[in-house]
């Protein structure tokens, strides 16, 4: 049998300000800044919670590397939920924390399929889902 896919890389998250974007998700959410450096005229960034194998991407729309429409669509981007999932073993004591450094974030709820949910945005109202599983 031929290798295959090993892991996700990572997701392109599309913000306004990258600099402020990336001190929010280092200080605010407790991400390492895993990659920092020049590319096509900006940065490119990549931040991840400490234990992650998968990064988010921290960019602004770039005409230097996007076509018109692929700028603009990456501007309407911003502020949407991102489909990206966050993973927490105790989401109350994470909730608590978040907030208190001042993050919009939803109270935890429960879910029909066991586990529990909140939603986390960042400075720019893009949109990620907290969620801590089921027990077992």
């Amino acid at each position: 049998m031929s290798e295959m896919i090993d892991s996700i890389g990572g997701v392109v998250i599309m913000v306004s300000d990258q600099a402020q974007a990336v001190k929010f998700y280092a200080e605010k959410m407790g991400f390492d800044i895993r990659l920092n450096v020049p590319f096509n005229g900006g940065k490119w960034i990549e931040v991840a919670p400490k234990d992650s194998e998968c990064t988010l991407s921290i960019m602004e729309p770039n005409p230097h590397m996007m076509s018109p429409e692929e700028t603009e669509l990456a501007k309407k981007n911003i502020g949407t939920n991102t489909g990206v999932w966050l993973y927490t073993s105790n989401i109350q004591s994470t909730y608590e924390e978040l907030k208190s450094k001042g993050v919009d974030i939803s109270a935890p709820q429960k879910q029909e399929w066991g586990g529990v949910m909140s939603l986390v945005k960042d400075l720019d109202g893009n949109i990620f889902t907290l969620l801590s599983s089921p027990e077992g």
